[in-house]
């Protein structure tokens, strides 16, 4: 994920750095952070741009316009290793949802990555959303959640990002020798990463599963 080609990207600690969710402990550790941008949308929120990027250049352009934003798009929430199982991914989304209503946005929109999908990158993610566990709820944690906060399923998107590289690349981000043409399952991706010697590239799409919360 990291080598995602996203010039933009580099806008959440310059233009966008207020924008960003830290959770801090008493001994002033990194407990858990957010990346959010503001964008403005005044469409139907299912028919937003899938493609991250896209939403980055968005953003971008609206704050270089002076266009007052009217959503918070939520890029990642992440917890530190040290503070997993703590129950702080509900923190992290709750105090975007604050974030929000301070500066009286009243949409907030998450492309989220499901934590287990990567057991599972053969399921398309409209099926593996669908799934439910025993007791009738999402089967993924990340997506139940979502749900247990009150977040919206509005939509779900194979392709949020877009990730190419060469051959000897693609080796060296997996550890992994490439020697043909065809699907490669690699450690932590939701979809296989398609592999095609003669064009010397890799290509890897990411899915998501739109989450809304109405904070009117």
């Amino acid at each position: 994920m990291l080598n995602w080609d996203c010039k933009e990207w580099s806008h959440l600690f310059t233009t966008f750095e207020n924008y960003q969710i830290l959770l801090i402990n008493n001994e002033e550790e990194l407990m858990a952070y957010g990346h959010t941008i503001p964008i403005y949308w005044d469409e139907d929120i299912r028919f937003i741009p899938d493609n991250l990027k896209i939403l980055m250049e968005m953003a971008v352009k609206n704050n270089k316009d002076g266009i007052r934003p009217n959503l918070l798009l939520a890029l990642a929430a992440v917890v530190s290793e040290d503070y997993k199982g703590k129950g702080l991914s509900y923190e992290v989304v709750n105090a975007m949802k604050i974030f929000a209503s301070k500066n009286k946005i009243e949409d907030v929109i998450i492309p989220v990555r499901p934590t287990l999908k990567a057991k599972y990158p053969l399921i398309s993610i409209d099926d593996y959303v669908r799934w439910e566990n025993k007791d009738g709820k999402p089967f993924d944690p990340w997506l139940r959640v979502h749900k247990k906060l009150g977040g919206k399923v509005v939509k779900t998107a194979e392709i949020s990002m877009i990730i190419r590289g060469k051959i000897n690349e693609w080796e060296k981000w997996t550890n992994t020798v490439i020697c043909g043409s065809g699907k490669y399952i690699f450690e932590d991706s939701l979809n296989p990463v398609e592999i095609d010697i003669e064009k010397n590239e890799g290509i890897y799409t990411d899915p998501c599963v739109w989450i809304h919360y109405s904070l009117k």
